[in-house]
């Protein structure tokens, strides 16, 4: 079950020229089966992309987001679980769900923000980051109860359980996996924020921009035999 402020079923199989915070009408989103961009899932999945909105790519069509730049690359069929306004709860949830139903070569991780959270309610799985979303709005008593949990330190823990899940899910199901940690310089606090090439602030990634994240991605899994 999914938010009720964002919810799948009114993507699958569609196609639009907005989402997210993209509402310039020149991109085109695609959805699959289970309203994902990618490959079909009656496809055999080779590579599974998982993030929030800088993996589904808001800003930008299918066809320049990073996950399809490294499955062009490869020649390999992809599905790209990225989700706008996401968190690495969502991240770690989902990784295990669909891993084991499509066995995929390589599972890749782009984490998000650890300050944001995810929260089950009466419409299943909220957002959270650190200005309330539609959800607090409807419910401002719940707000601050949440936000004392929302800390630096309880952050950093849940960010760590949720890479231990990614990894347990992946081993399971005999994935490799590689996330941004992987080939990028890495700051726990703000896991969008690179050295080098690739540094993202306060905007999504543009086409360009996508490409250079995947060739850092493509040469990772090349170098390793990964696929």
């Amino acid at each position: 079950m999914e938010s009720k402020y964002w919810p799948l079923r009114d993507r699958i199989n569609k196609s639009y020229n907005t989402s997210g915070s993209d509402n310039t009408g020149v991109n085109t989103y695609s959805y699959n089966e289970i309203g994902y961009r990618g490959d079909s899932i009656n496809d055999n999945i080779d590579i599974l992309a998982i993030g929030c909105s800088h993996t589904e790519g808001i800003g930008v069509s299918d066809n320049e987001t990073w996950p399809y730049f490294v499955a062009k690359e490869l020649n390999c069929k992809h599905i790209n679980l990225g989700y706008t306004g996401r968190s690495n709860d969502y991240i770690a949830r989902v990784t295990a769900l669909y891993v084991r139903q499509f066995n995929p070569k390589v599972v890749t991780v782009m984490y998000t923000y650890p300050s944001r959270r995810e929260f089950w309610t009466e419409y299943g799985p909220q957002p959270y980051t650190i200005n309330p979303w539609r959800y607090f709005k409807d419910h401002p008593e719940k707000y601050k109860s949440f936000t004392q949990l929302n800390t630096l330190e309880n952050n950093i823990q849940n960010f760590i359980k949720n890479h231990l899940i990614v990894q347990l899910a992946c081993q399971a199901a005999g994935s490799k996996l590689v996330w941004n940690g992987s080939f990028l310089d890495f700051d726990y606090s703000d896991s969008t924020r690179f050295d080098g090439d690739y540094y993202i602030e306060d905007r999504h990634a543009t086409s360009e921009e996508n490409k250079v994240y995947s060739s850092k991605l493509v040469g990772y899994l090349k170098d390793n035999s990964y696929i």
